[in-house]
């Protein structure tokens, strides 16, 4: 890899990890576009304000030379976005309302850093007692107890001091084993968020942690899918062009909903026969309801907007209890 491929690895790195950073981006673009600017143009105008080697202008520069050449903008900033905020502009530039759509993008992300607030604030401490459990752990184990076992034979000791002994010889054989025990589960889960694609799966994602991954790809889901249908796409076509590009965990989901769709069931019935439980059981049975009715499209998307709010509110209860 040459330094300048390693340095526009850094730039998107940083830019994915900057959510103020894209929020402020996509609000300024959606207003440029609103007062009749065009996208390219307006983009540039943005990069003016900033240092040509910030992440953002490296981003910009990157996607205004692949406008330049015929492609969309979705297209040219899908390494650099989350996969929500892809979701949403792709309907917005199929239903021609990408300023609108670029709105929902900053209401979404503003979701999610809010609940990644409130998720590492409530596992913050929790993280730090387990840590300090380590420390005293290593302590005890490699340091104190030792100590003692110079002053006395070990197999002399009884009882709690034999208890010490046996721990403390534990600590020593198993306690880094358990340390990269620990850091690989964390690796482990966090790959398989987008990736994990089993029935099983799908029952995990009714519970913390996974159902945080879940509440925040149904509703980035739902608003994208409410502009794709207002826009006067049906809503097989809809689901299909949402799903390109998807995560394998949500191609999976919108693969089984386009199964029950085409078997002649409505959008509700063919997310319940799926049993993915996608976006939400509750979210489902509204869904259901509306499907046949007229304004199905605005539904949707106040169902989306809706539950993005709801969302905030109890994953942030649930933490507070976690914290407690």
């Amino acid at each position: 890899m040459t330094m300048a491929e390693l340095s526009l690895a850094f730039s998107k790195l940083q830019f994915k990890s900057d959510t103020k950073t894209r929020q402020r981006l996509w609000r300024k673009l959606s207003k440029l576009l609103r007062d009749g600017i065009p996208i390219i143009a307006g983009l540039n105008e943005i990069r003016g304000l900033k240092k040509p080697t910030a992440p953002i202008s490296v981003a910009i520069a990157a996607w205004t030379r692949g406008m330049n050449n015929g492609r969309k903008l979705s297209e040219v900033v899908r390494p650099w976005v989350t996969t929500e905020e892809y979701m949403l502009i792709v309907a917005g530039e199929e239903s021609g309302t990408l300023d609108e759509a670029l709105n929902s993008v900053v209401k979404v992300s503003k979701a999610k850093s809010d609940i990644n607030s409130a998720v590492f604030g409530g596992l913050a401490y929790p993280f730090f007692l387990m840590l300090l459990s380590f420390g005293i752990l290593y302590l005890f184990g490699f340091k104190i107890v030792p100590a003692f076992t110079k002053a006395a034979r070990g197999d002399a000791w009884v009882g709690f001091a034999r208890t010490m002994i046996d721990a403390s010889s534990f600590v020593q054989n198993y306690l880094h084993w358990i340390g990269l025990l620990a850091i690989a589960l964390a690796v482990l889960f966090f790959v398989s968020l987008p990736r994990w694609t089993s029935a099983f799966r799908a029952k995990l994602d009714m519970f913390a942690p996974y159902s945080i991954y879940r509440v925040m790809q149904g509703s980035s889901w739902l608003i994208a899918l409410s502009a794709l249908v207002q826009a006067g796409m049906p809503i097989v076509a809809a689901i299909e062009q949402l799903g390109n590009g998807a995560s394998p965990w949500l191609a999976t989901r919108l693969a089984a909903a386009l199964k029950g769709l085409r078997s002649g069931r409505n959008l509700g019935e063919a997310l319940e026969r799926s049993g993915n439980n996608f976006p939400d059981p509750e979210i489902i049975s509204d869904i259901r309801i509306y499907a046949t009715k007229s304004g199905f499209d605005e539904a949707i998307r106040i169902i989306g907007n809706e539950w993005i709010t709801e969302s905030v509110e109890k994953i942030q209860g649930l933490m507070r209890m976690i914290l407690g």
